[in-house]
């Protein structure tokens, strides 16, 4: 008896195959996405007709003209319902491909690498395109995994495989996944590496790391490596941020002004980005001509005139943003790197900025928690500007992202918070319930309140005094087993132990100043201001990092994956030129603070 496949599926799927019209550019036009749709109603209707392994086919190449035209919800559809994907090779093949896609756009690369490590996969005579499909796959699921030495082995691996004219594009690809890693494990494994091919991109990409900041000694470590390495596949096709070397040397301003307020209200923070921009100048760059303008009482215009007049070649300021915005407003004579934002998003092609809004943490808590798949929770925020303004951030960017805020609290300065976390999960709800039951029954019994379960993480926006008194409250009200998210705000470097323990589960960002300790120029400031406030840290971290930012303007404007890994985070440049920080994860353990690998998102 012939097996049809079931006619109910078949109409479910093709009954959610109505194309979505979206006008915004470089979205497929309507009539393309029609054309697809209707290949995919005719490819599943003919497979309602035919039984396995020729459905299978029929179905696994409407999935695959699915994920062409960018449909990735209705490809999973399809997928889900296809009875037996292992009759034929062919079916096989498209199978474990098209699953392992979708396993990374649905953020789970430990489903992608299994499908294509299944032996029925593994056994199949691939050609060369899909070998070079299945490698690219592999990589960005060992990249989305945090395995980005086994990424870049992939790429090295279909290397050879690739036609000449994308190899351009390929070794970016390996590159940017090895400069993910730290300097010493790209030498470590240089060492360990059994093939040439892969020892020398670890070589290149450790030179690299080694003299980040300072783009003279790299270009001259480049050289000496292509003299080493000359048939190395990375010496013929240079990765592109490597080949702007010399540009970069060539153009880098020898005229530096810095416009910083030194005085009042925000002197505090000037000085510290002064001082942590100083260190780097004499460590770096002592023959170049650096001026100060103090820029708490003078018009910005003025100064910016003043700076030309002095032979300027670059602007690094103002700090606060009505300056800032002030300038956007006006043509510029000269690049100019603010140390803020402009208050409504204006833009000017000679302005970069580049600060350090809280909202940053907010919006990449949101990315994280969705990124480990996490999508109802709650928040707590202490009622303020600061934390309205950074709970909007959150909401929004999480809720764009699909997430739900179940429910949101704000507090006051309070020493207990029992009766705000006991309300936020529902405890006294529970414990009402089990008091009217006893009323009703005039019953005694046994009772073990319960928490709300609609909820999967808490993110805490709170200084660290405050999440010492509200994390172990949720522990203690029955949330010990959700995971906990906050901000930087959380973490004292300089805490004690005990106060620490307190803090035990919670997940934060911060920046790479305040959880390592192996920067050269963080070393020299520490012992120089031995005494400096914690709050200014990231301050000098700021003025350490738009010395190492501005020789590589560029750079970042040019190659769209071009990073910096700074004092402030790993830095990168939008549309906009505005600076993008991604910053590092860490969490408490036993008190104390344990780094957390992070996760990139990534175009392989």
């Amino acid at each position: 008896m012939r097996k049809f496949i079931p006619i109910v599926l078949i109409l479910f799927v093709t009954a959610c195959t109505a194309p979505t019209v979206d006008e915004k550019p470089g979205v497929q036009s309507q009539p393309v996405l029609e054309t697809s749709h209707r290949g995919i109603d005719r490819l599943l209707l003919e497979a309602g007709r035919t039984i396995p392994p020729r459905s299978t086919e029929l179905q696994l190449q409407a999935a695959a003209l699915a994920l062409e035209a960018g449909d990735h919800e209705l490809a999973q559809r399809i997928v889900t319902v296809v009875e037996s994907p292992y009759l034929s090779d062919q079916s096989v093949r498209e199978y474990s491909l098209i699953g392992a896609e979708l396993a990374l756009e649905n953020s789970d690369p430990t489903l992608a690498i299994k499908l294509l490590e299944d032996r029925r996969f593994q056994r199949l005579r691939l050609d060369t395109g899909i070998q070079i499909r299945t490698g690219k796959l592999r990589a960005r699921a060992y990249r989305m995994g945090r395995s980005y030495l086994a990424g870049a082995r992939e790429l090295i691996y279909v290397d050879r495989l690739i036609p000449s004219a994308q190899k351009q594009q390929n070794h970016e690809d390996i590159f940017s996944t090895l400069m993910l890693l730290a300097e010493e494990t790209l030498q470590r494994q240089a060492q360990l590496s059994i093939t040439s091919e892969i020892r020398g991109w670890l070589s290149l990409a450790a030179m690299t790391k080694r003299y980040q900041h300072d783009p003279l000694r790299q270009l001259n470590a480049l050289r000496d490596w292509q003299k080493v390495w000359t048939s190395h596949p990375a010496a013929t096709v240079v990765p592109s941020s490597l080949q702007m070397l010399s540009r970069i040397v060539e153009e880098r301003p020898e005229n530096i002004a810095l416009i910083l307020p030194l005085q009042g209200e925000l002197g505090k923070l000037g000085r510290a980005i002064r001082d942590g921009y100083i260190a780097a100048h004499f460590q770096l760059t002592p023959d170049a001509t650096l001026t100060i303008h103090d820029s708490s009482q003078a018009d910005i215009l003025e100064l910016v005139s003043q700076a030309e007049a002095a032979g300027a070649e670059l602007i690094i300021g103002p700090l606060d943003r009505d300056r800032v915005t002030r300038l956007a407003r006006h043509p510029l004579p000269m690049p100019i790197i603010a140390l803020n934002r402009t208050l409504a998003g204006e833009i000017n092609p000679n302005l970069y900025q580049f600060g350090l809004a809280p909202e940053d943490e907010s919006i990449q808590v949101a990315d994280q928690i969705i990124r480990e798949g996490r999508f109802n929770g709650l928040v707590i925020a202490p009622d303020s500007e600061w934390g309205e303004r950074n709970f909007k951030a959150f909401s929004e960017q999480f809720i764009s992202e699909g997430g739900v805020i179940v429910d949101n609290s704000f507090f006051a300065e309070q020493r207990d918070y029992s009766d705000l976390v006991k309300s936020l999960l529902n405890v006294d709800t529970s414990e009402q319930r089990a008091a009217n039951l006893r009323r009703i029954t005039g019953e005694r019994f046994e009772f073990a309140a319960r928490r709300r379960q609609d909820i999967d993480f808490v993110f805490l926006l709170a200084n660290a005094v405050q999440a010492r008194g509200i994390n172990p409250t949720l522990a203690f009200f029955y949330a010990e087993d959700i995971p906990v998210y906050a901000t930087s705000h959380v973490h004292v470097t300089k805490g004690s132990r005990i106060d620490a323990i307190d803090m035990n589960g919670i997940r934060f960002c911060d920046i790479p100043w305040k959880l390592t300790n192996d920067d050269d120029i963080q070393k020299l400031i520490a012992e120089t201001w031995p005494d400096t406030p914690l709050q200014l840290a990231p301050f000098f971290a700021l003025g350490v990092d738009v010395h190492r930012l501005y020789p590589r303007l560029q750079q970042l404007k040019e190659y769209e994956h071009e990073r910096i890994f700074g004092s402030t985070g790993i830095l990168s440049l939008n549309e906009n030129n505005v600076v993008n920080r991604t910053l590092m994860w860490a969490q408490f353990r036993d008190g104390e603070v344990s780094s957390v690998p992070m996760i990139f998102e990534t175009g392989l």
